[in-house]
């Protein structure tokens, strides 16, 4: 089972729109909104992707019902923490004419200390039923930078393979953890690690060094660009596919839940790559927070090519 970790849920209301103008006039075509985040996101393309899947993490009381509810219409799996407050609810603005996403996120409600020790005990319950755990996403308010490192370290016991998928703090201190997979995007890995990458090879390079520190395998998203996967001594390259991107909300997430399933079935690091591309790829033909499906993936599958990088 792949079990996902979200400790900040949220609403996303996407916002589409065709030529944006700053401080002008925008014509919107259409809106939606998508019971959403990172980890949820994950499980909801899992599933869809065929694998069994279980969310964890908190959940606001104001909007109970309405969580559950969504992940029972889907079929998932779930164990929450009830705490107080309400989803917070995401902007996202997705310009059609140059597939670009703009985004106003909000802050999740505050988190006590009571809360977070019964998340723990969640958490490696939860590791009992996993092969790979996912930890991704930003954190509310009261909860430390440190928080996916040290249930990073607590589940690595019982031999679950740790995913982490974060920015600034929460990466770097979650890496000191030693997950066996990391994902950041290209923002995320400069910003974390005060580069700025003018090359793949730059990738490979930084990427080796992280996992000479005892991470197995690193991916950077490069967005409109493709990805990168690196590990051990190989390192591969898929380049972004001509598609009609409709939405890119949800498309890392996707990426992440591709390599997994690929981990799970023990493929090599080139097909972990086209599995995660593959999967993105399907997110993106879809609207809003839509993730892949089963039938796109596979039709996506064919379409990504992958080359290696050599330095």
């Amino acid at each position: 089972m792949i079990t996902t970790l979200t400790l900040n849920p949220c609403i996303d209301r996407t916002i589409t729109i065709k030529g944006f103008q700053y401080g002008g006039l925008n014509r919107v075509l259409h809106t939606r909104s998508d019971f959403s985040g990172k980890g949820i996101n994950v499980s909801i393309a899992v599933h869809q992707l065929g694998e069994a899947t279980e969310c964890l993490g908190f959940n606001y009381v104001e909007d109970s019902a309405f969580v559950k509810e969504s992940l029972e219409k889907l079929g998932i799996r779930y164990r929450f923490i009830d705490i107080e407050g309400s989803l917070r609810t995401n902007i996202k603005v997705f310009d059609e004419q140059s597939s670009t996403m703009t985004e106003f996120n909000e802050h999740g409600h505050y988190v006590g200390a009571e809360a977070l020790e019964r998340l723990k005990q969640l958490v490696l319950a939860g590791a009992g039923d996993a092969a790979i755990m996912v930890f991704n996403g930003s954190v509310p308010e009261g909860v430390p930078k440190t928080v996916y490192q040290s249930l990073i370290a607590a589940v690595k016991a019982s031999g679950v393979k740790t995913v982490l998928d974060a920015d600034g703090e929460l990466l770097l201190e979650g890496l000191k953890a030693r997950p066996y997979f990391v994902k950041p995007n290209l923002y995320e890995f400069e910003t974390a690690f005060k580069v700025k990458v003018r090359s793949k090879q730059d990738i490979v390079r930084i990427a080796r060094e992280i996992i000479a520190d005892g991470v197995e395998l690193v991916c950077v998203s490069l967005g409109k660009e493709g990805a990168v996967l690196v590990g051990g001594d190989e390192a591969w390259f898929a380049p972004a596919t001509d598609i009609k991107v409709k939405g890119v909300q949800g498309a890392g997430d996707s990426l992440v839940a591709g390599i997994c399933l690929a981990i799970r079935q023990e493929l090599a690091l080139d097909q972990m790559l086209r599995y995660g591309v593959a999967a993105a790829n399907a997110s993106l033909i879809r609207e809003g927070t839509l993730l892949c499906t089963a039938a796109d993936f596979q039709a996506m599958l064919p379409r990504v090519a992958v080359e290696k990088i050599t330095l």
